[in-house]
């Protein structure tokens, strides 16, 4: 071969390096996965690097984190998937999947189950035997309480209503502190349904008898609805304060007692004044189990890569990918029975009442009405409310509302 042949042949090897150049670089796959808690204090950090690890994994795929509002996340994340936008992969709350699943706007996700042994926390993402969504995490709730200054108080762990009142009446009498909180206003509808059904599966509520109805004004809601009544009366919550005022008051050491969620407990616990360790949980003073918050994990009908999105899926229910989400997930229910760390355990001793609760509590959407639950707990929240504010005899108030339930449906 001539020296001109060798300067061709050169040539012709750097041009066809240099076309293939931005190809390469095109092969770097970019996903958008959205979720509220990304907005989370130190929590949503520690679950945003969690997920990163998913990259040591895929090389060829970088993760953007999209975080929403968790007021504004729901209507916006329906708006952008009908409109055939929005992330490559969403992390919703169990309402808003079965709404986007109901709607056709989610992929089949099998792919990443397979060979993987799940847990309850699967159930309700299989939707007519094909899976759209694998579990993130299942929020429990539990009653919490301040340990330092239940002690000072001579405050003892209540197993009933009646009990939490007096206890509750005894911390702040002797502390000043509040006695305890709770979401008690419509204008924050979605988390104060959500947060009243433990009251109402603590004392046997359905809200849909065997054959379907939807049954709204029976013996047991009355008496949910008259046992929160009770507690409101008892002028120990602090009445007119939003949720996230109140979780702060408990963060910094000023409440109590508190029913809320594990989710909403590891963020009190979690750089505030009061130390996760002087914080406790115990079973809630109620009958029967109570609900939990379940999320799951979707992949967008419109990504542009799906097969990527559903690996990322895949190696979040692969036992490395559990590991990394338990380390951040804390007390919260997993896909796969992945326990509590030691170290988790020692730092957060309440944890754990939280993980056995999750496994007998119930969901906070209506079986066979998932779609519709929040259409329907409307007009009950707003019962609860009418009970609380004016007075309004529980059975009266709930027979208004199954008159307006009966209207939808």
């Amino acid at each position: 071969m001539n020296r001109i042949s060798l300067l061709s042949g050169a040539c012709a090897v750097i041009m066809a390096l240099a076309a293939a150049a931005p190809a390469m670089a095109q092969d770097k796959v970019n996903l958008v996965v959205s979720n509220s808690q990304w907005l989370d204090a130190l929590r949503g950090e520690a679950l945003w690097k969690a997920v990163k690890n998913y990259e040591k994994h895929a090389p060829n795929v970088q993760l953007e984190s999209l975080g929403i509002p968790s007021k504004d996340y729901g209507d916006r994340l329906m708006t952008e998937f009908g409109a055939g936008q929005g992330p490559d992969v969403a992390i919703i709350q169990e309402g808003v999947f079965f709404a986007l699943a109901d709607a056709g706007l989610l992929v089949d996700v099998g792919s990443a189950t397979e060979g993987v042994t799940l847990n309850a926390t699967a159930k309700n993402g299989i939707v007519d035997g094909v899976t759209l969504g694998v579990p993130w995490q299942r929020a429990a709730y539990a009653l919490i309480y301040n340990g330092k200054l239940t002690e000072a108080a001579g405050a003892a762990v209540p197993k009933t209503v009646e009990e939490l009142i007096e206890n509750a009446k005894t911390v702040q009498d002797k502390t000043g502190a509040i006695g305890f909180t709770a979401r008690h206003q419509i204008n924050d509808f979605s988390g104060f349904y959500m947060d009243f059904q433990s009251w109402a599966y603590g004392y046997g509520v359905n809200w849909v008898n065997d054959k379907g109805k939807l049954t709204i004004n029976t013996p047991e809601a009355v008496k949910a609805v008259a046992e929160f009544k009770k507690m409101y009366d008892a002028k120990i919550i602090p009445v007119g304060d939003d949720m996230p005022t109140q979780r702060t008051r408990f963060k910094e050491g000023r409440v109590g007692f508190s029913i809320d969620n594990s989710g909403g407990t590891l963020n009190i616990g979690s750089g505030g004044t009061i130390k996760s360790t002087d914080m406790h949980a115990a079973p809630l003073p109620f009958p029967n189990p109570g609900a939990h918050q379940q999320i799951y994990v979707v992949v967008n009908a419109n990504s542009k890569h799906p097969d990527e999105a559903k690996d990322f899926l895949k190696w979040l229910m692969s036992p490395e990918g559990q590991a990394d989400l338990r380390k951040a997930s804390g007390p919260d229910m997993l896909a796969t029975d992945v326990p509590l760390t030691e170290e988790f355990v020692a730092a957060n001793p309440w944890a754990p009442v939280f993980a056995e609760i999750a496994q007998k509590s119930r969901s906070v959407l209506i079986p066979g009405y998932e779609v519709e639950t929040t259409q329907i707990m409307r007009p009950v929240m707003e019962a609860v409310e009418e009970v609380l504010i004016k007075g309004t005899d529980p059975a009266a108030a709930l027979a208004k509302a199954q008159e307006k339930v009966d209207g939808m449906f």
